[in-house]
């Protein structure tokens, strides 16, 4: 299920009429809820979700801070979510899943670098030993 407000952000973020200091981590969560509802697959959604966030990040001027890496991370773990939670809510889905809205879960996933032979080439942990 998707709210109005959320369909409505997500077609002014696609007509980058959201002010970038008005555009959190929870917004984001957001649109990417409404792209995974309407879009048949998640790679369509990535996608639309992908578009999008380029398109706003050039037009606040900060394109730079765009990574595809960030965006499919977070658009699989709500795509991961909504398999577990078919048409709920996406305010129920973060009542559910309250740690989707630390923006730094994704310091604690894996990475690509991490599998490498070379340990020069891994990221260094911020964990404690």
């Amino acid at each position: 299920m998707v709210a109005t407000p959320d369909v409505e952000l997500t077609r002014a973020l696609e007509r980058c009429e959201v002010p970038n200091a008005g555009f959190h981590h929870a917004s984001h969560l957001r649109v990417a809820w409404v792209y995974l509802n309407e879009a048949p697959t998640v790679d369509q959604a990535l996608a639309r979700m992908a578009a999008t966030l380029r398109r706003f990040a050039v037009s606040v001027g900060h394109a730079q801070k765009y990574s595809d890496q960030v965006t499919a991370f977070w658009m699989y773990q709500m795509a991961a979510v909504r398999a577990v939670m078919p048409g709920a809510a996406v305010d129920d889905v973060l009542r559910a899943y309250p740690r989707l809205l630390d923006k730094d879960l994704i310091a604690f996933a894996p990475r690509a670098a991490d599998s490498s032979s070379d340990p020069s080439d891994r990221p260094v942990s911020r964990g404690t030993a």
